[in-house]
């Protein structure tokens, strides 16, 4: 069981998802298979844990933040980033 300061080390970046291909994967902790989008797909966000921004973020100039983990929940618990859950079958997705 991860502790609650587990992701104090972390921040993030929302990036509009036209530059996803910019971001070395490498030196981030998501892979571009599990980034997740607001409702219209037009942000996505990434997380890293460095003393130093990483360096393929560092020229993405229109990103916002950086964030801390705290901040992230708040924004990712907005009405923007919200996930309509509606359309899928409780006895088919193991994440209803």
């Amino acid at each position: 069981m991860m502790s609650p300061d587990a992701f104090d080390g972390r921040l993030y970046f929302i990036i509009p998802s036209t530059r996803v291909d910019d971001v070395d994967f490498e030196e981030v902790l998501e892979s571009e298979s599990t980034l997740r989008y607001n409702s219209d797909s037009s942000k996505t966000f990434v997380c890293y844990e460095s003393s130093s921004v990483p360096v393929s973020l560092r020229s993405i100039s229109d990103k916002e933040g950086p964030y801390t983990n705290d901040q992230i929940l708040t924004i990712l618990n907005g009405a923007d980033w919200a996930v309509d859950t509606s359309s899928l079958e409780p006895d088919t997705d193991p994440y209803i």
